[in-house]
């Protein structure tokens, strides 16, 4: 199995699992503008302000990863009685499969951290920010809903950045909890005391936090295994995923560790990467796939993401397409042969067709369900001249040959061919699927190629598409 088709496999076993998220949630503002003269006041640049945005940050930034995914997710964290916190609030009822249960405290400000950006670099943060832990009535509010909700989870993620809203006391909770379940428990910590974190299936920090916890300066690989092995023993933790910024990551258990490089990439913004690699991780494990494995696609995942402005999360498509898929081009004579061949064995034969520019999980629901209808499914993908014509200038944002190639990698596709007409008629014509299938609110009769494929005595299914979710959103 390619790494693409890896990928792919997971992604396709993750749509629609429960995670449970927990933890700090924080809103990221970003200022952006132009710098073009220093202050007359003092040696510091003048910002000229052209816009600015807010994004979901620390645990919400997890689950905002979680859910662009595909997974089902709950959230829960505290915000303040703030205009933050209603922002927070609003960005997060965008995201679709995402619900946040939010423990609202009147007293702190929702944590907000400010970053001034020129030319799409950081020139300044500012933070908006309480740490002080939750009065008792809150922290035990948070418990119980979360203790709730818990109950139909397939994965905990703690994600701690130290505001306060994760005591030891909670988190000791959560994780016998979890455990009771069965469930991984992947934490991400700020704690010096790794002893917080007892009981954890993965633990995530990054170089300099590994270095708080264990007082090691060196950055040697032998050195950092040693300590991971002595951290691993004497707090009941089963995996310590260790992130080593431009060295990559290394994954340490009680007998043995091992390191992955960093993928060469460009490097534009390291903001949210480690949500990113948290999230993916936790998506793994949700799967019954292991630490190794959770290791390998967050990698993966973190090469994508930095090269992103802002706290960035990644869609399927995008990840897919990180593994370079390679797509083999197949013609429509191919195609036929391939059917005939198919026929011959009594195989009932989809038809499916779209741009799939930006795979996200709306695409895998449909294609997945698409399958359920076939024994063999074929998709048609816009070539990038009908995209043009159907989109506009300004797509596809993918090229054809990346689109199939990441299709071609989906565990419930079985071929892929590349037209250049506004529509599929022709193609359709040409192979006679038994089973035509679309997404969308349609009336079959309307959809092209239902005349061929009901006379010839096949069916004509549509999807309902799966809401919240598409590449104009993604973009957006």
């Amino acid at each position: 199995m390619s790494m693409a088709e890896h990928v792919a496999a997971v992604l396709a076993d993750f749509q629609n699992r429960h995670i449970l998220v927990v933890g700090d949630v924080m809103l990221d503002k970003f200022v952006s503008g132009s710098v073009e003269r220093m202050s007359p006041e003092a040696p510091i640049p003048v910002l000229s302000r052209t816009k600015e945005h807010v994004m979901p940050g620390g645990a919400a930034n997890v689950a905002r990863n979680l859910a662009g995914l595909g997974g089902r997710i709950s959230l829960i964290g505290c915000i303040g009685d703030d205009a933050a916190g209603k922002s927070l609030m609003k960005a997060l009822s965008l995201v679709p499969q995402l619900g946040f249960f939010p423990i609202i405290s009147p007293d702190r400000p929702t944590t907000q951290k400010t970053r001034f950006l020129a030319s799409g670099k950081q020139i300044l943060r500012v933070d908006n920010e309480a740490t002080n832990l939750l009065i008792d009535a809150q922290a035990s509010q948070m418990l119980l809903q979360a203790e709730t909700v818990l109950e139909d989870a397939e994965a905990l993620v703690l994600s701690d950045y130290a505001k306060g809203c994760l005591s030891p006391f909670i988190i000791n909770s959560l994780i016998a909890a979890a455990q009771k379940k069965n469930i991984p428990i992947i934490t991400d910590p700020k704690s010096r005391d790794f002893a917080h974190y007892d009981g954890s299936t993965v633990l995530t920090p990054n170089l300099a936090e590994f270095q708080a916890a264990t007082g090691i300066i060196s950055a040697d690989h032998d050195v950092i295994a040693d300590a991971a092995t002595h951290l691993i023993t004497n707090h009941n933790i089963e995996h310590l995923l260790i992130t080593l910024s431009a060295d990559g990551m290394m994954l340490a258990n009680k007998n043995t560790h091992s390191h992955m490089p960093a993928y060469k990439c460009d490097v534009f913004d390291v903001s949210g990467a480690g949500d990113t690699v948290v999230a993916v991780a936790a998506a793994t494990l949700a799967t019954g796939r292991s630490a190794a494995d959770a290791m390998t696609l967050a990698n993966l995942a973190a090469s994508v993401v930095v090269g992103k402005s802002g706290t960035a999360t990644l869609c399927p498509g995008e990840f897919i397409r990180a593994a370079v898929p390679v797509s083999s081009e197949t013609s429509r004579e191919d195609m036929s042969r391939l059917v005939t061949k198919w026929r011959s064995e009594a195989l009932r034969i989809g038809f499916t067709n779209g741009c799939f520019d930006l795979l996200h999980p709306g695409h895998l629901a449909l294609l997945a369900a698409a399958k359920e209808r076939c024994d063999k499914l074929i998709v048609a993908v816009n070539s990038d001249a009908s995209v043009k014509l159907l989109k506009g200038s300004m797509r596809p944002i993918m090229d054809e040959a990346l689109r199939a190639g990441i299709l071609e990698s989906l565990p419930f596709v079985d071929a892929v061919i590349i037209f250049d007409d506004k529509t599929p008629a022709r193609l359709i014509d040409a192979l006679i699927p038994d089973s035509l299938i679309k997404g969308g609110d349609y009336i079959a009769e309307d959809i092209i190629g239902y005349q061929t494929v009901t006379s010839a005595g096949g069916t004509v299914d549509i999807i309902s598409l799966k809401a919240g979710h598409s590449t104009t959103a993604l973009l957006d």
